[in-house]
């Protein structure tokens, strides 16, 4: 069954547009192989999860998926219902996806407040920072087409220090990579990977690197 999600006109992307989701990509689809670029994108979150030893946790996609199947992708991505908001959405998923609770904040100063007062907890809650927002397009596999899909994105990173499940079967299985292992093996390996994986790698492996050092050195402060 579809949803109704949060869509942007890319001539005026600041104001939502309600729109089911099959209906989107469908239109946006015919919109690609008639022009070559798409014409409004959809409002989605992605989450970058990292393990008490610092590794980037990542979903494997089932192989039923109609979009990028059978490749390894972010911790969590999901659409933006209309009417909910991006954190809201974080949030939620992060307990329908991986049963995690989480705590969202959206600056990085109250992000390591919140850190500080709750590390001792971070095994049975996510500490969550809202990393950026922006539009970018991105190649997706569809039902065997490589099609480019225009998404506002709402980048989240977040740390989280006890066992992850596939509560809801949308992945295979999880993995755990080091920064440094999953740049090479996405070298190697690149169509092994999304290519929303490879954008945000290269945007902010720097950001998560140094978003890591924080955090290292202030557990071992404790």
């Amino acid at each position: 069954m579809s949803e109704t999600v949060n869509t942007f006109d890319l001539k005026n992307p600041f104001i939502s547009i309600p729109m089911d989701r099959d209906e989107f990509y469908k239109e946006q689809v015919n919109e690609f192989k008639t022009n070559w670029e798409p014409t409004k994108a959809i409002e989605v979150i992605n989450i970058f999860l990292f393990n008490e030893s610092w590794e980037l946790i990542l979903q494997k996609r089932s192989s039923n998926k109609g979009h990028n199947a059978n490749l390894l992708d972010k911790s969590i991505w999901w659409h933006v219902v209309s009417g909910d908001t991006a954190d809201f959405t974080a949030m939620v998923e992060s307990v329908q996806e991986l049963k995690v609770p989480s705590i969202v904040l959206n600056n990085h100063q109250d992000f390591l407040k919140t850190y500080n007062l709750l590390s001792k907890y971070i095994s049975s809650t996510a500490v969550v920072e809202h990393v950026d927002t922006k539009i970018i397009n991105i190649e997706k596999l569809i039902k065997g087409e490589k099609i480019t899909i225009s998404n506002k994105i709402h980048i989240y990173i977040w740390v989280y220090w006890w066992s992850v499940k596939n509560v809801d079967k949308e992945a295979k299985w999880v993995l755990f990579y080091s920064i440094n292992e999953l740049e090479d093996e996405m070298k190697q390996f690149p169509d092994t990977f999304t290519q929303d994986l490879h954008f945000y790698i290269k945007e902010y492996k720097n950001y998560f690197k140094s978003f890591l050092t924080i955090i290292k050195d202030k557990t071992e402060e404790k």
